[in-house]
């Protein structure tokens, strides 16, 4: 069960590159705005999975706790930083949701790095 769990975030976070930009679109923008979606998809399908299997872990349990609390909030700041950037286009807005995507994606390593615990 856990190789599964963590499959989910392997797979995020190695199809987080993956995205495809059209011509005349801003890959800041498309990377923030799909990383967000995944990153959401994710973690509410992680969190549904733990719900519907009561035998897992305790470490398991941590990480949805964790998923639960800290991801709404994570992802909530990577859109509102995208947001702002969209209307700036400023290399400080930038950096700026350059940032939230990194936290985010470090939320999604300790969640996988619990669930992956033995």
């Amino acid at each position: 069960m856990k190789t599964i769990l963590a499959a989910l975030f392997a797979a995020l976070l190695v199809t987080g590159c993956a995205w495809t930009v059209k011509p005349g679109s801003d890959p800041v923008v498309v990377h923030a705005e799909q990383f967000a979606k995944e990153a959401t998809a994710t973690l509410d399908d992680f969190i549904k999975f733990v719900d519907r299997n009561p035998g897992v872990g305790k470490d398991v349990l941590a990480a949805r706790e964790l998923a639960a609390t800290s991801g709404p909030v994570y992802i909530r700041e990577v859109r509102k930083a995208t947001k702002a950037y969209k209307a700036s286009r400023t290399d400080a807005d930038r950096t700026i949701v350059q940032q939230r995507i990194a936290t985010l994606q470090q939320l999604l390593t300790m969640v996988r790095e619990q669930v992956g615990k033995k």
